[in-house]
């Protein structure tokens, strides 16, 4: 999944690269108002059909069929939903693309109903590296699909088309492979459960989805569309990484903790694992990315994408706070505790979006230092109840942290040097960042082999068993 995982995370970064350069912010950001239009219609879909299905212990066809029933129900209304606002969205926005875009892409979730149960089943079997596949070969053709037209000069319309090309290949490829769960089965049998599940559910990822949607669109109503575009470029890559990552490891675990808590054998020691491998991975990385975000946006995008170096280095300094307790909101799905969860996500929702809205008014650099102050709060709401839940002590905690922070400074101390040494310019020399990059990675090896880190027996593993597999082929 891992390898599958990066070399999606290479082309989507390829690809992105390319498209920001033919494009511009403007066409960028007329492409993030339509997302975020679709981002808060989409909210209806986040009552966590495809996780009711990969949890419960015994799924029968009935259950499976009432999903489907619901998801199509779901996905009508979300179609119809961007359509009347594609209607409205142009004199909305005063953008007519926006427009022209919503009214293309509002086919994309009736596309998306027909893989939903052959996507979902795979994932309760855990056939990551299949859906892998899928991924990398979709975004690869979708990828060049932009490109090509983009070239041709259909600016932002290259992205809404691309991406109804890349939903009709993922959907039909998933179908291929995984035939044996097509259904057709509609059933309404089970509707009770699921609704107090998907209500539990919506409730977190939901209110979370509206925020984020309503903050972008806020942005973009008091900074202008280029300023919105500029803070999408900025958070599209860092959720690449978050994503390409983070992402992973959450769908891998999520199956893995709910069959331990089907099996009843306690998380502990599983979740004091995955901590020290996210923050002993994250940390590093982010910080990095912080560090060179200047020199980076400019060589990648050129110079009229610098501005949005600093709110990629405030967006991954918040994203390594929130690292420090990886993994919460598929802990408290498990353990049945998404009441509590959905309570917190409330009380933090309102704080994080009541900053964000009044940064907004001041700067973009603003409204992304509020994301720090809510990745802290989140901390402070979650880690009481993660060492609860886990039962690991926060002695525990506070080693993991220790290890993984060791490690993290070997790893960004050269190219903290380099940077300070050029006073964070953007046109720092690229041999010189080059070295530091490579030191870096040189010394993080070694302080996770002084720290006894996870990674350090990880990576020995995986070393172990590629000789292996190489000196067995060489035998045959």
């Amino acid at each position: 999944m891992a390898i599958g995982q990066t070399s999606f995370l290479a082309l989507q970064f390829v690809g992105s690269v390319i498209v920001a350069r033919l494009l511009g912010p403007y066409d960028m950001g007329v492409f993030a108002v339509a997302m975020a239009v679709i981002g808060l219609i989409s909210v209806v879909q986040m009552v966590g059909l495809n996780t009711f299905l990969i949890r419960e212990p015994k799924l029968t066809p009935e259950i499976v069929a009432t999903a489907a029933t619901v998801n199509l129900v779901i996905t009508s209304l979300m179609a119809v939903g961007i359509a009347i606002m594609g209607l409205i969205g142009g004199s909305l926005f005063k953008e007519p693309g926006v427009r022209d875009m919503l009214l293309v892409l509002a086919v994309v979730p009736i596309i998306g109903q027909f893989a939903f149960v052959p996507n979902t089943m795979l994932e309760r079997e855990g056939s990551f590296r299949t859906i892998a596949m899928v991924k990398i070969g979709s975004t690869a053709i979708g990828l060049a699909i932009t490109i090509g037209l983009a070239m041709m000069g259909y600016r932002y319309m290259s992205l809404a088309y691309s991406q109804v090309a890349t939903a009709l290949l993922t959907n039909a490829a998933i179908n291929l492979v995984a035939r044996r769960h097509i259904s057709f089965k509609m059933s309404l049998a089970h509707w009770s459960a699921m609704s107090r599940f998907g209500a539990q559910i919506f409730a977190v990822a939901g209110l979370t989805r509206v925020a984020g949607r309503l903050m972008e669109l806020t942005l973009g109503r008091t900074l202008g569309i280029d300023q919105l575009g500029l803070y999408t470029r900025a958070s599209s890559n860092h959720a690449m990484v978050w994503d390409s990552i983070h992402g992973i490891v959450t769908r891998v675990v999520f199956a893995d903790f709910s069959r331990c808590e089907r099996e009843g054998v306690p998380l502990r020691e599983r979740y004091l694992k995955i901590l020290e491998l996210m923050t002993g991975l994250l940390w590093p990385l982010f910080a990095g990315v912080a560090i060179l975000a200047g020199p980076a946006v400019h060589l990648i995008y050129g110079a009229k994408w610098t501005a949005a170096a600093p709110p990629l280095a405030l967006l991954c300094i918040a994203s390594m706070v929130l690292v420090s307790t990886t993994m919460s909101w598929e802990v408290f799905v498990v353990k049945g505790e998404t009441g509590r969860q959905a309570r917190f996500e409330f009380i933090r929702t309102a704080f994080g979006t009541s900053i964000f809205v009044a940064a907004c008014f001041y700067s973009l650099e603003a409204a992304a230092a509020t994301r720090i102050a809510d990745a802290l709060f989140a901390q402070y709401l979650y880690r009481p109840h993660l060492e609860r839940m886990t039962t690991a002590k926060r002695s525990e905690f506070v080693s993991v942290y220790g290890r993984s922070a060791i490690a993290g400074l070997f790893a960004v101390a050269p190219a903290l040097a380099v940077m300070a040494y050029w006073r964070f310019s953007t046109t720092t020399p690229l041999p010189q960042l080059g070295a530091a990059v490579v030191a870096g990675g040189i010394a993080w090896l070694v302080a996770l082999r002084m720290m006894d880190h996870i990674i350090y027996h990880e990576l020995r593993t995986v070393t172990a068993r590629l000789g292996s597999a190489v000196a067995a082929r060489r035998r045959a």
